[in-house]
């Protein structure tokens, strides 16, 4: 291991000034919608205790994710009138210009139909990168920690031993660095890969234009797991301090920088906790990539909720503000996130459009997709209501079923208050189950939404399940 550390040590030191370059920054910003970014980020300001700043950054990498990048397992056929799948077949001599762009590894994508090849180029030049706009995680978060300098956030590349590589911001406003993966369109959720990916991590190092950090420890819970992967610590520390000492910072400069870094130090120094956060496996790749790299986690962690009320019971969800409301006869609880109340999902994503200030639960593919709740009650149901906000465009489905947890899942067109009631009157142990489905062309998965409303609206209840016994 100590050779793998070492060499990503030493290859991503110098990658970061590649994003302090002019003309790319210049050419970052013109790939940009500032105006519309910014218009929706003016709207959100000060919500989620979150400035302009922040949620001007968080519909970057949404635009970046959404409408930018593209994701590559293996490139699409070129040969007109073939639309045969590919597959990888070893690797090409990089050529002169490839080379030039950082592209030492050259893949061979070949078509399983046609036989013809396709070349696939890994380049490693931010400026490259913004032509081609494809990659792995490699490419996005090198592209993307560039776009972050090229707006003028600091920003640091991040680089994780056991192969995946994401962004890390600073907010002035929170007065810490952000974890912010662009692959995930994740933001500040750092126990993600090893809670939700299942990641066994022994070394997580944050590079910038102006020092080398090891912040291993923020992305962890399990210190003493992380510590028993890890080589002697004066060896990779060695190496970062002898890094940190080819930086040529003012007396000014480096007095501020130490300061930041001694309380990142310190706060790492505490123990991070899970809260009420439910983390997801990898959402990035195909399916089959995600499973044979171990990071699919699962598609969520069943959760049955507890229906111990005597009289009363409730459970409502705002997408918005990320929380699920459980009044039990009077007694008020939260956890955040709408994993956080699911038995089961497949294919289900939370999709924000910054520029129609909408955000709602979609399919992550144009597969059809399920999201299954389940509640265990103390007591025979008496009276019921189920209301779940939901929308369909052109041909999109989605059916319904609500009932014992024993039964067979039969579909309905609708949650009816009459079919609700024949269903659930005299349970204890209950399924609420919706399939989303249909829709038409390449947008299809678009078409079928669950919980859809405004992202200015954060106390609507979008979900809510009211019992009585």
């Amino acid at each position: 291991m100590e050779s793998t550390v070492l060499s990503i040590l030493e290859s991503n030191r110098l990658r970061v000034f590649k994003y302090e370059d002019r003309r790319f920054q210049e050419k970052a910003l013109q790939c940009i919608p500032l105006d519309r970014l910014s218009t929706a980020a003016v709207k959100l300001s000060d919500s989620q205790n979150l400035t302009f700043h922040e949620h001007f950054l968080k519909g970057v990498m949404h635009w970046f994710k959404t409408e930018f990048f593209t994701w590559v397992d293996c490139k699409p056929c070129s040969r007109i009138g073939c639309n045969g799948p590919t597959r990888a077949s070893g690797n090409a001599q990089p050529t002169p210009e490839d080379v030039r762009y950082g592209a030492s590894v050259v893949e061979k994508h070949e078509c399983t139909t046609c036989r013809s090849v396709v070349l696939f180029p890994r380049y490693n030049d931010p400026s490259k990168l913004l032509e081609t706009r494809e990659g792995r995680c490699g490419e996005w978060a090198n592209c993307f920690t560039g776009i972050c300098r090229a707006l003028g956030f600091e920003a640091r590349f991040i680089s994780d031993v056991t192969d995946h590589v994401w962004t890390e911001i600073y907010s002035h406003h929170l007065k810490r660095w952000v974890h912010c993966d662009p692959c995930e369109d994740a933001w500040d959720r750092p126990l993600v890969y090893e809670q939700g990916w299942k990641k066994k991590i022994s070394y997580i190092i944050a590079f910038s234009k102006d020092e080398v950090v090891d912040v291993t420890f923020k992305y962890t819970i399990d210190r003493n797991d992380v510590k028993s992967r890890r080589l002697d610590e004066k060896v990779v520390q060695m190496k970062i301090t002898e890094i940190n000492n080819l930086f040529n910072h003012p007396p000014a400069v480096k007095r501020a920088l130490n300061k930041r870094l001694a309380a990142e130090l310190i706060s790492t120094m505490i123990p991070v906790t899970m809260g009420n956060d439910v983390y997801e496996g990898r959402i990035s790749g195909s399916a089959e990539w995600r499973q044979s790299r171990g990071e699919s986690g699962s598609d969520t962690r069943p959760t049955v909720l507890k229906c111990d009320a005597s009289n009363e019971f409730k459970v409502k969800y705002n997408i918005v503000s990320e929380t699920c409301t459980v009044i039990t006869d009077g007694n008020v609880q939260q956890t955040n996130g709408w994993r956080s109340m699911i038995y089961r999902a497949s294919n289900i994503y939370k999709k924000i459009e910054y520029d129609w200030n909408m955000v709602y639960l979609a399919r992550n593919t144009n597969e059809s997709s399920t999201i299954e709740w389940r509640l265990q009650c103390i007591k025979p149901i008496v009276n019921a209501k189920i209301n779940i906000q939901h929308e369909t465009f052109h041909s999109g489905r989605i059916k319904w079923f609500c009932g014992g947890e024993d039964e067979d899942s039969v579909l309905q067109e609708n949650l009816s208050s009459d079919y609700v009631m024949s269903k659930l009157r005299g349970c204890k142990n209950i399924k609420i189950l919706a399939h989303l489905e249909g829709g038409d062309g390449d947008n299809a998965w678009q078409h079928t939404q669950l919980f859809r409303c405004s992202l200015s609206d954060s106390i609507a209840e979008l979900f809510s399940v009211e019992l009585t016994f």
